[in-house]
């Protein structure tokens, strides 16, 4: 991997090249397929075919900022506060059953003047955080269930919280990434079991004790059970088989024009492969490889030296695991529809600043383990 040193000699710091790369060849793309995905409805509806590029713009900006801040600062700075946004994080996700937005009959969204924020993609990384500086001052909750329960509390009111919006697949990853952490901290596979079965009876419970509000996912899954193809799903396909090698170039897809619903959201990397063919495609997964495996690297490799950056960065890197390769499997037809974005490239602006942040952490974490080779 390749690391670049900057300041004096006696305290260098040595950045992450690969990972900060990585992380901009995404961006780009997102930026570039954001705005292929949006322009054809924007013209059809008289709106400037600029108009989700500039935005986008914008909320690369405060990404990008967010990210080189965050690369700056030393997570501990934030253990202490952890357990407060927590609560906070939680009141937000309770608020919004009463002043919330609702969209596609969903209550995700808050809205604060002409801006909009989606808690639950915060909810993901104060998770994390809170994940991290909990295992680390407590370490005994790894042996002992009661204590492990104690601090997952908080975590699963979350994940309740979110799937009443309802947004059940963001809870179900939610969990996954929870899980997934907990396993990496030294969780005993038997303690996992019961955090497990206790979400399968929650989410199986929020099916039937709330018919109506789960009837779509219902749908999704009977039609993916059955071997049959969800509307969606079949567009997304077909721009995947239309696609090719090469693509047919960024900006002459056909899909996208209204035939598949949500296209710069939850099916944006169909409309990749379908414009920028494999090989784009390729590029696209290649990158998520890289930086999920030097995520694994950086936290494996805290593990010994500093446990509460090994938990935080190992968090980070399942969080961009289960979003990214869901959605692609969706957009693959290997899982039914679910909702999810594809991190750091479709359109979202809670999604990419979250996002950016967490990997703008990971970079601190990565030149934290170069300094450990140093001494």
């Amino acid at each position: 991997m390749m690391y670049f040193s900057t300041g004096s000699e006696n305290s260098p710091r040595k950045i992450d090249f690969t990972l900060i790369v990585s992380t901009l060849v995404l961006v780009t793309f997102g930026m570039l397929m954001v705005y292929s995905a949006t322009i054809y409805r924007h013209e059809l509806y008289g709106i400037s075919r600029f108009r989700s590029l500039i935005k986008e713009l914008i909320r690369i900006a405060v990404g990008l900022t967010a990210f080189f801040i965050a690369s700056g600062i030393d997570p501990k700075l934030y253990r202490k506060h952890t357990r407060l946004a927590m609560y906070i994080t939680t009141g937000i996700l309770g608020l919004l059953f009463l002043v919330g937005l609702r969209n596609y009959g969903a209550v995700r969204w808050l809205r604060f003047g002409l801006l909009s924020f989606q808690p639950s993609e915060l909810a993901k990384l104060i998770i994390i955080f809170y994940l991290a500086s909990e295992l680390s001052q407590e370490k005994s909750a790894l042996k002992n269930p009661l204590k492990l329960l104690k601090i997952l509390i908080l975590p699963f009111i979350n994940i309740l919280l979110i799937a009443l919006q309802p947004n059940l697949s963001s809870a179900i990853i939610l969990g996954m990434i929870i899980l997934a952490t907990l396993f990496f901290a030294g969780v005993k596979v038997m303690y996992l079991l019961v955090p497990s079965i206790a979400s399968i009876v929650l989410a199986l419970g929020l099916l039937l004790a709330f018919p109506r509000n789960f009837r779509h996912v219902q749908k999704r899954l009977e039609t993916f059970v059955s071997g049959e193809k969800h509307y969606q799903v079949k567009q997304a396909l077909i721009a995947v088989a239309q696609g090719g090698i090469a693509g047919k170039g960024i900006g002459k897809g056909t899909q996208k024009y209204l035939y598949l619903p949500m296209a710069e959201n939850d099916f944006i990397f169909a409309v990749i492969v379908e414009e920028l063919g494999l090989f784009g495609a390729a590029l696209i997964i290649l990158c998520y490889i890289i930086i999920i495996f030097r995520g694994i690297r950086v936290s494996t490799r805290h593990f010994n030296a500093n446990y509460y950056y090994a938990v935080l960065g190992a968090g980070i890197t399942f969080m961009i695991f289960f979003t990214s390769a869901i959605h692609i499997g969706v957009n693959l037809g290997l899982l039914p529809p679910t909702g999810q974005t594809l991190p750091l490239i479709s359109l979202g602006g809670s999604s990419l600043i979250v996002n950016l942040f967490a990997l703008g952490t990971l970079e601190f974490l990565s030149e934290k383990v170069e300094e450990y080779e140093r001494i």
